[in-house]
């Protein structure tokens, strides 16, 4: 509900993302959290409205690794909703910040698990580029 009634406000953002990746490093809480209580959807929206915000972006990429990770209807719905070519974005806004860089690539490699996110992850959105 945080996030959701402040989405104006980078702080909370920033701190919901971070605490989905807490919450997401546990298999057993990822799919409940994406599939019950849209913390993907969250986690993208915080996305698009703090483009400029480095901390948003880097705990945002963090937080998608840990909700796709070992989960593939998690992995599959988080592309569906765009998030191989937000993380790219991202991560060409934020070239200077290495924690953007270093979650984003978190993100694609953990979204790049699932075959079938791949191809478009490279194809599609860039992530090869992105990542070289």
């Amino acid at each position: 509900r945080a996030m959701d009634a402040h989405r104006g406000d980078a702080l909370v953002q920033e701190n919901g993302c971070g605490a989905i990746w807490c919450l997401a490093f546990l298999d057993e809480n990822a799919a409940p959290l994406a599939q019950q209580h849209g913390a993907d959807a969250a986690v993208l929206r915080a996305m698009d409205a703090h483009q400029q915000s480095a901390v948003v972006q880097a705990q945002a990429c963090w937080a998608m690794c840990n909700l796709a990770a070992g989960n593939d209807e998690n992995s599959a719905a988080l592309m569906r909703q765009g998030a191989g070519a937000k993380v790219v974005r991202a991560m060409d806004a934020h070239r200077g910040d290495a924690l953007v860089q270093e979650n984003g690539c978190g993100a694609i490699w953990c979204l790049a698990f699932l075959d079938e996110n791949a191809a478009p992850l490279a194809q599609q959105h860039g992530a090869d580029a992105a990542v070289l």
